[in-house]
């Protein structure tokens, strides 16, 4: 699972599909909401603000 900014969105598609070997679910964060679970506030590969969840 990434989260991640506009800028580093083919790195963590390619990332994940290389280790998992199938194309990822991309969601935009504000659409989406979990119980149990809130976004970090830094993208994975950066410190700007993350905009997508690919799991």
């Amino acid at each position: 699972m990434y989260v991640v900014c506009n800028q580093h969105l083919d790195n963590a598609i390619d990332e994940f599909v290389e280790v998992y070997e199938q194309p990822p679910d991309l969601y935009e964060l504000e659409a989406v909401s979990f119980t149990d679970w809130a976004a970090p506030k830094t993208c994975d590969f950066c410190d700007h603000v993350p905009k997508y969840l690919i799991v």
